[in-house]
C-alpha cells in the first residue's frame, strides 16, 4: 500500500478516520492525502460577493487544511499532503481516485446515524458508487492494531478478477488471524455448493492463513453481526454484489441496532480486480 487518502471535513468523525488512515500509513510506510471538499457559503460565493472576499475563504480553507497537514506529519511521521476541491465530496474521491494511483481511501462513519440519514450521507453514498477500496471508521473506534479480520464473503458474487489482493496485504502486514465467514439463509443448504465455495475461496487466500465460519441465520445482517461477535473482529471486510445489499444488510430496526451497536471498522472492497 503506497497511498492513502482520508475524506475530511475537520469534524470530530473525520478526525477520527484521520487517525485511522494515518496509522495505516505509518504501519505501511505510505503516502497521506488529505482530501477536504470545500462548500463555499452560499451568501459568499453568488455573484453579489465581491472576489476578494471568496478568495480569503479559499486561502483560509487551503490554509486550515495545510495546518492539519503539517501536524498529522509530525505526529505520525508520515509524508503528508492536502487537497482541497469544491465539488460533491464522492464526486471529487471518484474524480481524485481516477487521476492517480490510491491504494485505499478512508472516511468517518457517526455512530448515531438512523436508517434515513444511514443511507443518505456521505460515506453511505461512497459505498454504493464503489470504485476503489473503502475503509469506513466508526466515529468511537481508536485505532489498536488489526488482529482478527473477519471477511464475510458470498464467493459465487466474487468478480472473476478479484484477487483480494488489498485484503492478504492488510492481513500479512498485521500478522493477523483471518476468518472466512459465510451467512447459510438456506434451511436446507446444498452442501455441494458450499463446499465447492469453501475450495474456490482456499485457493483465492491460498497464500495466506485463514480459518472458516459457517453461521445459520436467515438474515445476512444478523448472521454477520453474530459472526463479528463470535470471533471478536477487529475489522470487518466486505465486498458488495448486487444493488440493494446495504439495505439488505440493515434490514429492519433490530439488525439496524445490532449493526450500529457492534462497533468495527469495515472494508469494503469493490468487486474487480
Amino acid at each position: 500500500m503506497k497511498t492513502i487518502v482520508v475524506a475530511t471535513d475537520y469534524s470530530a468523525t473525520a478526525n477520527n478516520a484521520l487517525q485511522f488512515g494515518a496509522s495505516l500509513a505509518r504501519a505501511f510506510g505510505a503516502e497521506l492525502v488529505l482530501l477536504n471538499v470545500y462548500h463555499p457559503n452560499i451568501h459568499v460565493s453568488n455573484s453579489l460577493a465581491p472576489p476578494d472576499a471568496i478568495d480569503q475563504i479559499v486561502r483560509n480553507n487551503e490554509n486550515r487544511l495545510r495546518e492539519l497537514a503539517l501536524v498529522t506529519a509530525f505526529q505520525y511521521q508520515v509524508q503528508v499532503s492536502g487537497v482541497s476541491k469544491t465539488a460533491d465530496t464522492v464526486e471529487a474521491l471518484e474524480e481524485y481516485v481516477a487521476s492517480r494511483p490510491v491504494d485505499l481511501v478512508v472516511m468517518g462513519m457517526d455512530s448515531s446515524l438512523l436508517e434515513y440519514k444511514l443511507f443518505g450521507n456521505t460515506t453511505t453514498a461512497a459505498i454504493r458508487s464503489l470504485k476503489f477500496p473503502l475503509l469506513v471508521v466508526p466515529n468511537d473506534i481508536r485505532f489498536q492494531g488489526i488482529k482478527r479480520i473477519l471477511y464475510a464473503c458470498e464467493h459465487s458474487y466474487l468478480s472473476e478478477n478479484s484477487q483480494l489482493a488489498l485484503l492478504k496485504e492488510i492481513t500479512r502486514k498485521f500478522d493477523a488471524k483471518l476468518q472466512i465467514l459465510h451467512v447459510e439463509t438456506k434451511k436446507e443448504p446444498a452442501l455441494a455448493a458450499v463446499g465447492d465455495q469453501i475450495l474456490a475461496v482456499d485457493m483465492l487466500l491460498e497464500d495466506v492463513g485463514h480459518t472458516y465460519s459457517v453461521i445459520d441465520n436467515p438474515s445476512v445482517g444478523n448472521g454477520i453481526v453474530q459472526g463479528i461477535k463470535a470471533w471478536n473482529a477487529d475489522l470487518l471486510v466486505m465486498v458488495p454484489h448486487k444493488a440493494g445489499f446495504w439495505e439488505l444488510f440493515l434490514k429492519g430496526s433490530a439488525t439496524r441496532e445490532m449493526a450500529l451497536r457492534t462497533r468495527v471498522p469495515l472494508l469494503v472492497l469493490p468487486n474487480v480486480n
